[in-house]
């Protein structure tokens, strides 16, 4: 693959992406890369790195780019792609996008995943999420963007771990990568001081790695973590903090019943994790059918989906498929299996939906697939 990898950085207010940010601009592996940023974010470019302006595209004093995103995100990567080619700016293999502290990725996933021009030129590394560990755990019971945020991570951050005090510091770690865990099972996990971070944190996070140039897909999907039963709580730490999250969400229209499930208990209105495995091969048709389906249906809801398919009429080639939302990735069809496992494995983060509707779904669509082929004969 010839594409210039996006990685998007994200976390909530305050968990350390400035610093992050600012710090890996000091390492020579960002030589060759544009940043984009959002004007509207707390990100702070040093003085000090700044070498010249153009317009929106600030080139640093490590030959690194910076750009602020003034309008449509769409349009920057257009104009950095032009501009690149023209040799008019510097030559660059790889983005970093930086969120603000309140956003939802999945918009900007969507971009990568669907715009034709966005497609063609590049994809997506991975999305890394910072956490901070001295507010991180009040951040996770008390914001759903900052639950969001952890939940579609390929890997976590945990930053200010050198701000804690001795006494509490093995605590406060263990208790935030537990919560952590039980809402995104498979991303690892990174604990990191102020300052002290590497391009290694963020990059080969995704399905390819781009510095092996192999495909990885146990690190990418990890479904065995993924198959320990859905968490239903993450935060239970104790009745009252789980009482106190089900009204903070109360109070914001979402509701505390679990979709589709038993209305005679409560569960956490959150993140569910958990991933879908066949063992026989399935039809593109019904893959389309099921995938149109479900964006339909529950939309809004699919926080993020990514797995590996064994369609039938292509036993040898596995199909990948990504989809955030609303929104999925065209399908990409790979040379070749990784392994001698060829099941289907598809790896859900939902807000609120079960693996039960899932599996049912998927169930109902094959049935339904299976008459319209019969039905074409």
């Amino acid at each position: 693959m010839n594409k210039i990898w996006i990685t998007v950085i994200t976390g909530f207010l305050g968990s350390g992406k400035t610093t992050l940010l600012n710090t890996l601009l000091k390492h020579p592996e960002m030589n060759q890369a544009a940043v984009i940023v959002n004007e509207f974010g707390e990100i702070g470019i040093d003085y000090d790195l700044v070498e010249r302006s153009d317009e929106n595209i600030v080139q640093l004093a490590n030959g690194c780019l910076c750009c602020s995103v003034k309008g449509d995100l769409i349009d920057t990567f257009r104009d950095l792609y032009i501009q690149r080619n023209a040799g008019t700016i510097p030559y660059f293999d790889r983005v970093v996008i930086e969120t603000t502290g309140i956003a939802d990725p999945a918009p900007v996933l969507q971009i990568i995943f669907t715009n034709p021009m966005v497609m063609n030129h590049y994809s997506l590394d991975g999305v890394v999420t910072t956490v901070d560990v001295i507010n991180g755990v009040s951040s996770l019971e008390r914001f759903p963007e900052c639950v969001k945020q952890a939940a579609i991570a390929d890997r976590l951050i945990l930053t200010k771990s050198d701000l804690v005090e001795v006494s509490d510091h093995g605590e406060k770690v263990k208790d935030l990568s537990d919560r952590l865990r039980a809402l995104n099972p498979a991303a690892p996990i990174i604990v990191r001081n102020t300052g002290d971070v590497d391009p290694g944190d963020l990059f080969g996070t995704g399905m390819f790695n781009p510095e092996t140039k192999k495909i990885d897909f146990n690190s990418w999907l990890n479904p065995e973590q993924y198959l320990s039963e859905t968490t239903e709580n993450p935060f239970n730490a104790n009745e009252a903090d789980s009482e106190a999250t089900i009204s903070y969400y109360k109070d914001r229209g979402h509701t505390p019943e679990h979709r589709r499930g038993n209305d005679n208990h409560h569960h956490n209105p959150l993140i569910k994790t958990f991933c879908i495995v066949r063992e026989e091969p399935m039809s593109l048709e019904m893959l389309r059918m099921f995938l149109e389906g479900l964006s339909n249906e529950a939309g809004p809801d699919l926080l993020r989906v990514k797995g590996i398919v064994n369609i039938e009429n292509e036993p040898k080639r596995p199909a990948i498929i990504q989809g955030a939302q609303l929104i999925f990735h065209s399908l990409e069809f790979m040379d070749r299996w990784p392994s001698e496992d060829h099941r289907t494995r598809i790896v859900f983060i939902t807000h609120d939906i079960d693996k039960k509707y899932i599996e049912d779904t998927m169930s109902l669509i094959e049935r339904v697939a299976e008459r319209t082929v019969a039905a074409a004969m």
